[in-house]
């Protein structure tokens, strides 16, 4: 038995629901993720491993929002 994590965005591709399982495999974790979030976009994590999702989703990298650097010089 794994420990997965399931997040679900929603139409403008922020995080509306993580949920946490234990499931017997990845498969059914994904298959799991897939009835969670009914239709709408999501991702299966086990542990620091996104092992299902999309590529991009929208204001996301692999369920992290992204956080522009100023490198300038000051």
């Amino acid at each position: 038995m794994q420990v997965y994590e399931v997040r679900v965005f929603d139409e403008n591709g922020k995080t509306q629901l993580i949920a946490a399982e234990v499931g017997l495999n990845d498969n059914a974790a994904i298959r799991s993720g897939r009835a969670i979030a009914a239709g709408k976009h999501f991702e299966v994590w086990r542990g620091m491993d996104c092992i299902y999702g999309l590529d991009s989703p929208p204001q996301t990298v692999r369920g992290k929002q992204t956080i522009p650097l100023d490198v300038s010089p000051p």
